[in-house]
């Protein structure tokens, strides 16, 4: 399937902005303890350009995006969150080249960002750690599945050496409505 803006007419079925919030979990899959929404799920279409609202990350500029989509859940103190970021791609090929910018900039820059080990998730994905501050704490995986290419951060994780099994369970979920939006 070829994403369009909706009435932009590849002949999609649905406008990337609709596949975004339909790719993001709902609240009745977070686990309890992550229960509260502190972002409601939203999705835009997007210029072309701008895709994203951290222009210094790989997914702040890129070609080919047409929607993107957000939530956001945590706990009652806010110590803990997952955070869910969606970037829809006209095709398969730009969602590829997305995440490969993701794959350098994040290996480039050790005194950013540490890799973690884990299995992978859809066609290709990648764990990472802050290297350094307040950030250590957080656990972020970025997948390409697709059209699409997700993030999933768990702030306030506290893991680093090891894929957190909350943000584990929640990038297969993440995944797995990938798919079936794909």
């Amino acid at each position: 399937m070829t994403f369009a803006l909706a009435g932009c007419g590849t002949g999609s079925k649905l406008g990337g902005s609709q596949a975004a919030e339909n790719v993001l979990p709902p609240r009745d899959s977070m686990p309890t303890e992550l229960g509260t929404v502190i972002n409601k799920p939203s999705s835009r279409a997007l210029n072309r350009k701008k895709c994203s609202f951290t222009a210094d990350m790989p997914s702040g500029w890129c070609e080919d995006a047409v929607a993107a989509g957000h939530t956001g859940y945590g706990n009652g103190d806010g110590s803990k969150r997952l955070l869910f970021d969606v970037i829809v791609y006209r095709n398969d090929t730009a969602a590829k080249y997305a995440f490969r910018k993701w794959n350098t900039s994040i290996r480039h820059t050790p005194s950013k960002y540490r890799i973690v080990n884990a299995d992978k998730f859809g066609s290709e994905s990648m764990v990472f750690v802050g290297a350094a501050g307040a950030s250590r704490d957080d656990q972020q995986i970025v997948i390409h599945e697709g059209h699409f290419v997700g993030t999933v951060k768990f702030l306030g994780s506290g893991k680093r050496d090891a894929l957190d099994a909350t943000l584990s369970k929640m990038s297969d979920t993440f995944v797995k409505r990938m798919q079936k939006e794909d």
